[in-house]
């Protein structure tokens, strides 16, 4: 059983029909925890939402796209959406419906709000699901592999920034022996002071490492 992770970071408007995307610059997501098409067409998900929550639910609700929203009360910026399925949504679902290929909730939003998605199958029809993805949908593979349950394991403990975060780090070299860069290098790649750099990453690994010893 292999998956796949992919990042699809840009849609070209003149190849794939989204619907409108006004809310777009104001609502910050952070995940898709669950989301699925209704008989009638419609589509409901289970969305968290990051940033201005308070702006982000008011042009949710203001959206004509979305039929309605409910605010979880145990959840800060978690939503539960019943909205009218554009073009695109609907064919990518129907994508994995078709080619019996299962996500891996959730689907995460990028910080630079790319969405990054895993799915589970067989070798081709993960390949048919590749072969299919509407034209205009720009995709950048991320991981493929044998899948394990317990991958998201560790992953799981870390917030979207702090994976990429870690993810930089290591990608510039700084787990590496000897070290390769130091605090500083990071810290001007995303535009961060060094001790705010240095504060995350020790929180980072103060939870990775709590887990891995017990």
């Amino acid at each position: 059983m292999k998956y796949i992770t992919v990042v699809i970071s840009k849609v070209d408007d003149e190849n794939c029909s989204k619907g409108e995307d006004a809310t777009d610059s104001v609502v910050e997501g952070e995940a898709i925890h669950y989301i699925t098409l209704l008989d009638d067409g419609t589509g409901v998900a289970l969305y968290q939402l990051r940033g201005d929550l308070e702006e982000s639910a008011k042009a949710l609700e203001e959206d004509p796209e979305v039929l309605s929203i409910e605010r979880s009360e145990a959840a800060d910026g978690l939503v539960y959406l019943h909205f009218q399925a554009d073009a695109l949504m609907t064919e990518l679902l129907g994508l994995f419906r078709r080619h019996e290929v299962v996500v891996d909730w959730p689907m995460e939003y990028t910080a630079q709000g790319a969405l990054r998605i895993t799915w589970i199958g067989d070798d081709e029809k993960i390949r048919e699901v590749i072969r299919e993805i509407p034209e205009g949908v720009q995709i950048n593979l991320e991981g493929i592999g044998e899948y394990h349950s317990d991958m998201r394991q560790l992953a799981s403990l870390l917030t979207e920034r702090q994976r990429e975060l870690l993810k930089l780090a290591i990608d510039l070299g700084y787990y590496d022996v000897p070290r390769q860069v130091g605090l500083r290098e990071i810290a001007d790649e995303i535009d961060l002071s060094v001790a705010t750099v240095g504060e995350h990453l020790q929180k980072i690994e103060a939870r990775i490492l709590s887990q891995a010893v017990l």
